[in-house]
C-alpha cells in the first residue's frame, strides 16, 4: 500500500484530500503544518507528498527544501498545491525541485490522476534501476567472464556471506567507485537507456581496472568495486601503485564517458557526470561463493568498508580520487597529491590520514608494466581530475547550501528530529549576532559538543565577514595547542559559510572575575594566554583583540584563545589576500587596546602582549587600569596615562605589569616566551 503525506493547514482540505485517497486505497497520513510534515516525512518515509504553499511557520517552499535536504527522502516526489492565478508560486515550486502542482480548487478525478502520475513515475524509476542492473550483470559477465562476480549484493560485503564454504585472508588494496548524481541522471532515461548508460560507463571503468591486474571486480548499482593484491597479479609494481593507476584511468574514462553522454542523449538535460573513488589497503577475506572449486570469491571485511567510506568522502570534500595513507606508502615515488586531511569514521572508534589524489610520474618499470597509456596521456587526466572534481564541487556545494538554508529556519522543540550536517547532529540555537548564527551539535561519531557558527554570505556588505570567516578558519587550521580553541571543519557554499568549533560549556574567562579570582588563578591563567599567544605568535599570527570575552573556560578549569575573527597573519596576509589594516583603522576592543591600535600604526605581537597585561592588572586589582566617561577620553588615557599602580599585597608584580603595558611597543616584552619567564619566576 502506498503512503501518501498530506500537509495542509486548512482542515477541510485536509480531510477531504484524505478521505478521497483512503476510499482509492491509499495509506493517508496528514499533517497541518510543515513542521509536522517533515516530522511525519522523517518517521513514515511516504511514497509523495501533497504539500500547501501558503502555512504558517514553515510553508510549502520550506518544506520542500528540508524534504530535498534531507538524504533519506530527497527524491520523494513531492507536489504542490497553489491557488489558480498563483504561477509565481507554480514556478518557484518547480524550480525548487517540486514534482508537479495542483490548483485548488481541483475536482477528484484531477487529483487522482496527479498522484497516480507521480507514483507511475516512481515505479519507473524503481523497475530502470533493477532491470539496468540485471542487463548490466548479465553483459559485463560474458565481456570479462571470471573477473566479475556473479552474484548481485545489495551492498559491499563486510562480513562473510553465510553461505560461503570457505575463506582465505590476503592483503590487497581496495578499490571502490560511483557515479555522482545517479538517481537524477536514472530518472530522466528509459529502462533501457539505463542499461546501456550503465553498460558502457562500466566497460570503460573496467578495462584499466583489469589493465593493471585489478581483480574480482563486483557491482552494486552504481557502484564499482576491485581487489588489488600483488600474489594475484604476477606484476612486480605494488598493488597500491596499481590501484592509483586504474583509479587515474578511470576518472580519464568519465572524462571521455561525458562525451558519449552527450551524443547519445542530447538535449535530455542530464546532470553533469562525475564519479568518486576510495582506496585503502590492509587485510580481506575472499570468501568462495557457490559449490567448491568454484571461481566467484566475495571480497569482504574492515578493508572493504574503509575504501566504500573514503568513496563517501570525496563527495564531501569534492575530490575525484582519496587514497588513504596505507595505501600512499607502499606505493611509491612520483604520486602527485592535493589536499591532505583526516578522516573520523563513524561508528569506529577511528581515524584515518587521507590525501586527494591528482596525477602519477610513472618511470620506465611503471611503462613496461602496463602503465605506457598514463604516461602518454598525464596532461589529460590531471584535466579530467580537475574537470571531476570541479563537478563533485559544485554538486557539494549546492547540497551544502540547500541544508545551511533549512538550518536558519528550523524550530528547534522537543520531539523535533535534529539537523544533520556533514557528521553533526545539530541540537539548538545558542546565538546570533548580525549575519552570524550560532548552534550546539554534537559530532555523530563520539557525541563530543561542538559550536557551529554560520554565516550568511549574501549580499555586498557581506563580503568583509565572509573574509575574516575564512581567514579565522585559515589561521587556526595551523595550529594545536591546549590552550587555543579547537577547529574542527569548514565549509562554504555560495550564499553560506560555517565552521565548526570547540565548545565551552563554562563560557568565557569574563564570569571568573571579581572577587573571587585569586593571584594564584590571575597568575595561572596569565601562563597559560601567554602559551597560547607564543603558539599563535611562531605562525605569525597577530589575534589583535585580546579581552576576557575572547578567552573561553573548559571543563577542567583551564583556558583557550577564541575568536580570531579580526586576527591577522603577519607572514601570509599579503598573499592569502586577506584584509589589512588601513592608516586611521581602528580594529580592537577599547578597553584593551594597545595605543598602536588606538592610532592605526603597524599592528605587532607586542600589541596582543599590551593587551594581556590590562586583563592581568584587571584580573588582579578586580577593576580595570584605565576608565573614562566617553570613547575619546578613554583612548587618549591608552595613549597617554601612566599605568596605575597594583594594591600593595601585588605590587612585586607591577615591573611585569609596566612592562607589558608600556606606550613604545619597544619598551614592551619582546614575546610572549619572554613574559612566560618572569610569570612563571612570581609566586
Amino acid at each position: 500500500m502506498h503512503v501518501i503525506l498530506i500537509v495542509e493547514d486548512d482542515d477541510a482540505i485536509r480531510s477531504n484530500i484524505s478521505r478521497l485517497l483512503t476510499l482509492e486505497g491509499f495509506e493517508a497520513v496528514s499533517a497541518a503544518d510543515g513542521r509536522s510534515g517533515l516530522a511525519h516525512a522523517r518517521a513514515r518515509a511516504p511514497d509523495l507528498i501533497i504539500s500547501d504553499v501558503n502555512m504558517p511557520d514553515m510553508d510549502g517552499f520550506a518544506l520542500l527544501a528540508a524534504i530535498r535536504a534531507d538524504a533519506a527522502l530527497a527524491t520523494t516526489p513531492f507536489m504542490l498545491l497553489t491557488a489558480l492565478d498563483d504561477r509565481n508560486s507554480m514556478r518557484r515550486g518547480m524550480t525548487a525541485g517540486a514534482d508537479d502542482y495542483l490548483s485548488k480548487p481541483f475536482t477528484r478525478t484531477e487529483l487522482l490522476e496527479a498522484v497516480n502520475a507521480q507514483l507511475r513515475k516512481k515505479n519507473l524509476v524503481d523497475a530502470r534501476m533493477a532491470s539496468g542492473l540485471a542487463a548490466l550483470e548479465t553483459r559485463l559477465r560474458t565481456a570479462f567472464g571470471s573477473d566479475i562476480g556473479g552474484r548481485q549484493p545489495e551492498a559491499f560485503a563486510v562480513e562473510a556471506p553465510p553461505d560461503s564454504d570457505d575463506a582465505h585472508v590476503i592483503n590487497a588494496t581496495v578499490l571502490v567507485s560511483s557515479i555522482r548524481n545517479f538517481t537524477s541522471l536514472a530518472e530522466k532515461l528509459e529502462a533501457n537507456e539505463v542499461s546501456q548508460l550503465l553498460t558502457e560507463y562500466f566497460e570503460r571503468s573496467c578495462q584499466p581496472v583489469l589493465k593493471n591486474s585489478g581483480r574480482h571486480l563486483k557491482f552494486v548499482g552504481d557502484g564499482l568495486m576491485a581487489v588489488f593484491a600483488n600474489t594475484l597479479s604476477g606484476s612486480p609494481l605494488p598493488a597500491q601503485r596499481r590501484a592509483i593507476s586504474a583509479a587515474l584511468a578511470m576518472a580519464l574514462a568519465a572524462h571521455e564517458f561525458r562525451d558519449w553522454l552527450a551524443q547519445r542523449f542530447a538535449a535530455r538535460g542530464l546532470p553533469p557526470f562525475a564519479i568518486g573513488i576510495g582506496l585503502h589497503s590492509g587485510e580481506v577475506t575472499l570468501c568462495r561463493m557457490g559449490p567448491p572449486g568454484s571461481p566467484d570469491l566475495m571480497p569482504v571485511g574492515d578493508t572493504v568498508s574503509l575504501a566504500a567510506r573514503l568513496e563517501v568522502a570525496t563527495r564531501e570534500r569534492g575530490w575525484t580520487v582519496l587514497a588513504s595513507r596505507a595505501v600512499m606508502e607502499a606505493a611509491g615515488d612520483g604520486i602527485e597529491v592535493g589536499t591532505r586531511d583526516t578522516l573520523a569514521v563513524p561508528g569506529k572508534n577511528l581515524t584515518l590520514d587521507v590525501l586527494e589524489i591528482t596525477g602519477m610520474v610513472t618511470g620506465i618499470d611503471d611503462k613496461i608494466h602496463g602503465m605506457a597509456s598514463l604516461t602518454e596521456r598525464a596532461s589529460e587526466i590531471s584535466a579530467a581530475v580537475r574537470t571531476n572534481s570541479d563537478i563533485t564541487a559544485r554538486a557539494v556545494k549546492e547540497a551544502l547550501q540547500s541544508k545551511l538554508a533549512t538550518l536558519k529556519e528550523q524550530r528547534f522543540e522537543p520531539g523535533n528530529e535534529p539537523v544533520r550536517l556533514k557528521g553533526y547532529r545539530v541540537t539548538r540555537k545558542i546565538g546570533s549576532g548580525g549575519m552570524t548564527e550560532v548552534y550546539l551539535a554534537e559530532r555523530e561519531t563520539d557525541g563530543l559538543p561542538i559550536v557551529l557558527k554560520v554565516l550568511d554570505s549574501r549580499g555586498k556588505e557581506a563580503s568583509e565577514h565572509l573574509v575574516r570567516f575564512i581567514q579565522e578558519y585559515a589561521l587556526l587550521s595551523k595550529i594545536n595547542h591546549p590552550h587555543v580553541i579547537r577547529i574542527h571543519d569548514q565549509g562554504f557554499s555560495d550564499e553560506h559559510a560555517y565552521i565548526a568549533m570547540e565548545y565551552f560549556e563554562r563560557g568565557d574567562l569574563r564570569t571568573l572575575f571579581g572577587p573571587g579570582m585569586t593571584r594564584v588563578r590571575a597568575l595561572e591563567i596569565g601562563r597559560q594566554l601567554a602559551q597560547a599567544l607564543a603558539a599563535i605568535h611562531s605562525h605569525g599570527i597577530v589575534h589583535r583583540d585580546i579581552k576576557p570575552e575572547n578567552v573561553m573556560l573548559r571543563s577542567d578549569g583551564s583556558v583557550a584563545l577564541a575568536d580570531f575573527g579580526i586576527a591577522k597573519s603577519m607572514l601570509q596576509a599579503e598573499s592569502l589576500g586577506f584584509t589589512q589594516t588601513r592608516h586611521g583603522d581602528v580594529v580592537g576592543t577599547p578597553f584593551y587596546m594597545s595605543p598602536e591600535q588606538v592610532i592605526g600604526k603597524a599592528v605587532t605581537v607586542r600589541s596582543d602582549l599590551y593587551s594581556l597585561g590590562v586583563m592581568l592588572f584587571e584580573m588582579l586589582d578586580g577593576r580595570r587600569p584605565f576608565m573614562a566617561e566617553s570613547l575619546e577620553l578613554l583612548l587618549a588615557k591608552h595613549l597617554h596615562a601612566d599605568t596605575p599602580a597594583l594594591p600593595v599585597v601585588h605590587a612585586d608584580l607591577q615591573p611585569i605589569i609596566n612592562r607589558l603595558m608600556a606606550k613604545n611597543p619597544d619598551a614592551r616584552y619582546a614575546s610572549a616566551q619572554a613574559l612566560l619567564a618572569d610569570l612563571n619566576q612570581a609566586a
